[in-house]
């Protein structure tokens, strides 16, 4: 195709400011730098997404060269998940509401984004042609908007994949009939062989995905800036994002118990500092003093909140595909120069990362006794002075240095095939 004339993009984004949490700042920051790279972008999106909070702080001015288009659409999860009480969570009603949403809505509850989305495209490639058709996902419905103009030969798709979708931690959790979890292995197939160019943000899952495209390639998420504060006078804990109980903050907080019983000085001095959307009903009775439960902050106060503390913590999802994922949080945490503590039920493309670049430890879930001893040391450099502030990172894991090189592909891509 050579170098692109037209410099015009359809992105396809579920999530977009004023919504706020680690699905919109890749695309976010891609489009923004895209627009000074000379593209322009028409961004498809919906208006008040379910399951995400709305940023109220933050620069979310759009450069020239971007137009946004936000669709209303019904969202079956809206009254039903964001209504239910802590104690409905678990209920008869809850678990039936779950199985439908598990096996009636595909290839998710966005559904009903899939066709206005479609329109839209249309409507907007009438009023001007384009060279990228550009879905990002999950939701990975988005993906299904881009299947819809596969045979568009003036247009190129390229599917992210900023999770994986048969392996992705929500569809192993969902209590999906076997011929639900086959129709998705079948359609992650077709978009992925059918897709121009594929996007994955680790390269295990672009290995995975490879078998199916030879246009596969790995565009890292990263860090905007590094991080300046100084840490704490209290040694601190910190875990920033989203909670699941699959992962096992619990085994976290026996660890801490163990260590504030047996240390009175750690008992006076440490605390567990929780941030992100998650339910106080999942802390067990025991620790609650020295755990403190912020809730959702902004990116904006995140990054003055992660310097101060003295070791952050990163604890994977627990599920047989997670070593496929690199966490977007990793690069945060390795802007604020701090060390890292990562527990995982299996080692992967993260676990290498934080390895190879001294990032702090990463430990499986059943190593408590090496996560205890780990913690201790940092605590012992607490107390003598000496608290471990980490280099400044790469610049290879910066947004920028990975928004050139998805600029690069973009402007340069040559199919393999056609």
């Amino acid at each position: 195709m050579g170098k692109q004339a037209n410099k015009h993009i359809i992105l396809v984004s579920y999530y977009w400011p004023p919504a706020g949490g680690s699905g919109v700042q890749r695309w976010w920051f891609f489009a923004n730098y895209l627009a000074k790279k000379g593209w322009t972008l028409d961004v498809i999106t919906v208006n008040n997404p379910v399951g995400t909070p709305i940023e109220s702080s933050g620069d979310s001015s759009l450069p020239q060269g971007i137009q946004v288009f936000p669709l209303s659409i019904w969202e079956p999860g809206k009254k039903l998940y964001q209504s239910a009480t802590p104690t409905e969570k678990h209920s008869l009603f809850r678990t039936v509401v779950r199985w439908i949403r598990a096996n009636f809505f595909f290839p998710d509850a966005r559904q009903f984004f899939i066709k206005p989305a479609i329109r839209m495209v249309k409507k907007r490639l009438e009023k001007k042609a384009a060279s990228w058709l550009i879905t990002t996902g999950p939701p990975h419905a988005t993906h299904m908007v881009g299947y819809a103009f596969r045979k568009n030969k003036q247009l190129r798709w390229m599917a992210d994949f900023r999770d994986p979708w048969v392996q992705f931690f929500v569809n192993q959790e969902l209590p999906m009939l076997p011929v639900t979890r086959k129709c998705h292995q079948i359609w992650e197939k077709r978009v992925v062989s059918a897709a121009d160019c594929v996007l994955t943000t680790s390269p295990k899952l672009a290995s995975i995905f490879g078998e199916h495209n030879a246009n596969v390639h790995t565009v890292l998420n990263g860090f905007e800036r590094v991080l300046s504060g100084e840490p704490s006078k209290d040694f601190i804990i910190t875990y920033a994002g989203a909670l699941k109980t699959n992962q096992h903050l619990n085994l976290i907080r026996s660890v801490l118990e163990q260590l504030s019983s047996s240390n009175p000085t750690f008992s006076e001095k440490a605390s567990l500092h929780l941030y992100g959307d998650h339910s106080t009903n999942n802390l067990p009775s025991s620790f609650t003093h020295q755990t403190v439960v912020h809730g959702y902050q902004s990116k904006k106060e995140i990054d003055q909140i992660l310097p101060e503390a003295h070791i952050l913590l990163l604890l994977g999802n627990d599920n047989p595909d997670s070593h496929l994922v690199i966490h977007g949080k990793i690069y945060e945490y390795m802007a604020a120069r701090r060390p890292v503590l990562a527990v995982v039920n299996q080692h992967g493309d993260m676990s290498e990362l934080i390895r190879k670049h001294n990032l702090g430890a990463v430990f499986l879930y059943s190593e408590t006794d090496k996560i205890k001893k780990w913690i201790e040391g940092e605590f012992d450099r607490y107390v003598k002075g000496t608290p471990k502030e980490l280099q400044a990172p790469s610049n290879l894991f910066s947004r920028e240095k990975q928004a050139e090189e998805l600029h690069l592909l973009l402007d340069k891509f040559e199919p393999t095939w056609g």
